[in-house]
């Protein structure tokens, strides 16, 4: 990361474009090749005006490159390019291959000019709202494009765009405990507010000394109020507390204008429904999110596996697939008990890593996996080996059991999700029909990665929110994911998106009438997004839009308003005419 300089930084930049172009109409957002992106004094001012804190993007594998290669900081470079790590706590930088484009990466030729492509130009890093206010009025005042980047988890390329300037809120880490809210609601129990770029993984943590517990992912590095809690945000504690944005009390946010407000369920009611549930990105910048704390105490985990190899299937493929069939029937009475399972679904294993339950009784898991233990053995006379263990938190749990999974975890992804009602799963031919849909998919070289959760089971009185409807009946959700194969050709990667868009997710939504899709974890090739990420929220998330952002200012794919927009031929931002 390097910080604003005029002669160096600037040339990088613009070196990645030829200033030759004329201006594009105001149709359209500004490219650095157009007399109209801003001088190098105007951009000399921004930096000036946040603290010397404008970024300049010189991507991360330029040092794979000519004329910056560095080959022992290259090959360090490949061996972690997949997993998140290197991106963080890097502004601009990209975590989805596609989104990439190959622009710079490390396993391109190192005589292969490294060029921005759908990097931001220029990162704020963000240290307060006025920060963001600055950045906000600059990129309105200059007709450029405006992304928002946290830690850079993001499915669906809404966190970067080609000339774009970047918020990046990632340092916005602060934490601030309350045992009594006294803030704009009727709530008075036990609070926690945070900056928009604490992680999950030291959210927990210091919760942990608190002796509390958070809704939050199961994933280190999410930042929990990104995009994460914007678009509902499920966990492992959800059957118990409801979706992370029914816990939310408060949100701290920069709006279109420049403006800083604070939204509650009582005041600017309606953005603060829109941010919880309705996605990020797109109704304003957040600058810090309050949220309701609840007391830690002993929590329960199993786990078990079934594979092909075992003796009851003799490897027979069917009654491996049977097997699958009475796993997905049988999840009702764990997540009805408030029980979170976690597991991976591959061609010729089910690996079930977590059976997570509230309580200081070990009993509870052999109680409520009787039903699906019983049911497996009458029907494929299979034996289950549960391995139980009890913790005496949430934090302990968490750090035994869902950090050690992460370790190698890639996030280079082909992906797409899928919100299994479950109406659907309590019907004969609806296990079958979705078995079958997920057979495929896992012979076809995709990963099933899927959780059983009950989000409409919530211990807190829940304002009215934008959570998409279908979380509320849903029992299973899954994401199909293939790992982006940087040794093949790029086609050939694209080929495999181009199957999960046409094949794969149009047979999984046709075996779940009802469902939907979870906003984050999706196709970002998604026709019919608004219906399949919002549904009857739509119309209002709209009118919530049209209020804060009546220019359209904030763009992100698939984001609420993002209709409006499209991208040429050079991926600049051009308006549609629709709104």
């Amino acid at each position: 990361m390097k910080s604003f300089t005029l002669s160096a930084s600037l040339t990088y930049a613009f070196s990645c474009w030829t200033l030759a172009y004329g201006s594009k109409n105001q149709s359209c957002r500004a490219l650095p090749h157009d007399r109209t992106w801003p001088s190098p004094k105007e951009w000399a001012t921004l930096n000036q005006t946040v603290g010397g804190r404008l970024i300049a993007t010189v991507p991360l594998a330029s040092v794979c490159h000519d004329p910056a290669y560095d080959e022992a900081a290259c090959n360090i470079l490949k061996q972690n390019w997949l997993s998140p790590e290197p991106h963080l706590a890097v502004p601009a930088e990209i975590l989805d291959p596609y989104f990439q484009t190959e622009s710079c990466e490390p396993f391109t030729p190192r005589e292969r000019p490294c060029t921005l492509g759908n990097y931001a130009v220029y990162s704020i890093n963000v240290t307060d709202k006025i920060d963001i206010s600055a950045g906000v009025i600059f990129a309105k005042t200059h007709n450029i494009r405006l992304t928002i980047k946290n830690t850079g988890h993001d499915l669906l390329g809404k966190s970067t765009g080609r000339g774009a300037l970047s918020l990046w809120t990632h340092n916005l880490d602060t934490m601030e405990f309350f045992d009594t809210y006294s803030g704009d609601s009727n709530y008075n129990g036990s609070a926690v507010r945070i900056g928009a770029g604490v992680l999950a993984s030291d959210l927990i943590t210091a919760a942990a000394r608190h002796r509390v517990r958070v809704v939050t992912g199961s994933f280190d590095t999410v930042g929990v109020a990104g995009g994460y809690t914007a678009g509902g945000g499920h966990g492992a504690l959800t059957s118990l507390y409801g979706m992370a944005a029914d816990s939310v009390l408060e949100w701290e946010v920069v709006i279109a204008d420049g403006t800083h407000v604070i939204a509650t369920p009582t005041h600017n009611a309606d953005l603060y429904w829109a941010l919880c549930g309705g996605g990020a990105g797109t109704f304003g910048v957040v600058v810090s999110m309050t949220t309701r704390t609840y007391s830690d105490g002993p929590m329960q985990n199993a786990g078990f596996a079934i594979s092909l190899a075992d003796n009851a299937f003799g490897g027979n493929a069917n009654k491996f697939w049977e097997a699958i069939e009475t796993f997905h029937s049988t999840l009702s009475p764990v997540v009805e008990a408030g029980g979170v399972l976690t597991w991976q679904l591959t061609e010729s294993a089910l690996q079930v890593f977590a059976i997570v339950l509230p309580g200081n009784d070990p009993g509870i898991i052999d109680e409520e996996l009787d039903p699906m233990l019983a049911a497996m053995k009458s029907r494929t006379n299979l034996t289950l080996k549960v391995l139980s263990s009890s913790y005496e938190s949430w934090y302990d749990l968490y750090r035994a059991v869902y950090q050690p999974v992460q370790v190698g975890s890639q996030n280079g992804q082909i992906s797409g999700g899928r919100l299994i009602p479950r109406s659907v799963l309590q019907e004969t031919t609806g296990v079958e029909n979705v078995t079958h849909a997920l057979r495929n998919a896992v012979e076809g070289g995709f990963l099933g990665l899927c959780g059983a959760i009950d989000a409409n089971n919530t211990a807190a009185t829940t304002p009215d929110n934008a959570v998409f409807p279908v979380w509320r009946d849903t029992l299973v959700h899954c994401i199909v994911i293939r790992t982006w194969n940087y040794s093949l050709p790029w086609d050939t990667n694209i080929a495999f998106q181009k199957n999960l868009t046409t094949t794969v997710m149009p047979a999984i939504e046709l075996a779940t009438p009802g469902g939907g899709s979870y906003l984050n974890e999706a196709n970002f090739e998604q026709l019919d997004w608004q219906e399949v990420f919002y549904g009857t929220n739509y119309p209002r998330l709209q009118r919530v839009k049209a209020k804060y952002d009546p220019d359209s200012l904030f763009y992100a794919r698939t984001a609420v308003g993002s209709e409006a927009w499209y991208e040429d031929g050079e991926h600049r931002l051009c308006r549609t005419g629709l709104t």
